[in-house]
């Protein structure tokens, strides 16, 4: 068997942390090399038993590692795009309780958390981040960068876009389309489309004024 590549998760916060824990749980904990932190203030310190570095040693990284980013802010598509340019590949990591058919699609980059339902013709972008106990209904599309946080439950054919933020229990019924951009409460429920870069809270779910 050829040997695996070590991986390196970018973050080192809490997040990062919960990945690492995806890693364990599926058997792999022993590919991860240890955390890249952006603008770290103690490189070398050990989280979780591995080696944070800061960010800027990625140049002395070997090209064959791969790249898996854990930030649940703005500053991962930053991040990720940086060590594209510079031809860094990325790994995914599905824990293993994740229930999910053969009609998945799933990209590069994406880290799926314990005990979500993916059900078909379900299409996840990459560098998406599901976290815990999120349900995915079917003909699903979700973008790129997309973060859903726990416990989030998307109804059948609904369109999730680019970079869109889902707050912690929402719920997103069936038929709609959320906007590149877009930040949904926690708890909210989305009933009708939400524009691009809208921040929309409350149940039924209503866009914040722009000053808000």
């Amino acid at each position: 068997m050829d040997p695996v590549s070590p991986v390196w998760i970018i973050g080192a916060g809490g997040f990062a942390r919960e990945t690492l824990s995806v890693y364990r749980d599926a058997g792999r904990d022993a590919e991860v090399a240890g955390f890249l932190e952006e603008r770290c203030v103690e490189p070398g310190r050990l989280v979780n038993g591995k080696e944070v570095r800061d960010w800027a040693s990625l140049e002395q990284l070997p090209r064959d590692v791969r790249l898996i980013a854990a930030i649940g802010s703005p500053a991962r598509g930053r991040l990720i795009d940086d060590a594209l340019r510079r031809g860094f590949a990325f790994d995914t990591v599905i824990h293993p309780s994740v229930n999910r058919s053969p009609w998945v699609t799933i990209g590069e980059g994406c880290v799926v958390c314990a005990n979500g339902i993916l059900t078909t013709q379900v299409a996840v972008g990459p560098h998406t981040i599901l976290n815990l106990a999120c349900t995915i209904g079917h003909d699903v599309a979700i973008g790129r960068l997309v973060t859903l946080s726990p416990g989030v439950h998307v109804s059948g054919r609904v369109t999730i876009e680019d970079e869109v933020f889902v707050g912690t229990g929402a719920v997103i019924v069936e038929r709609i389309r959320i906007g590149r951009g877009a930040v949904i409460g926690a708890g909210a429920v989305v009933t009708k489309d939400v524009p691009p870069g809208v921040t929309a809270v409350g149940v039924p779910a209503r866009p914040l004024p722009p000053n808000a």
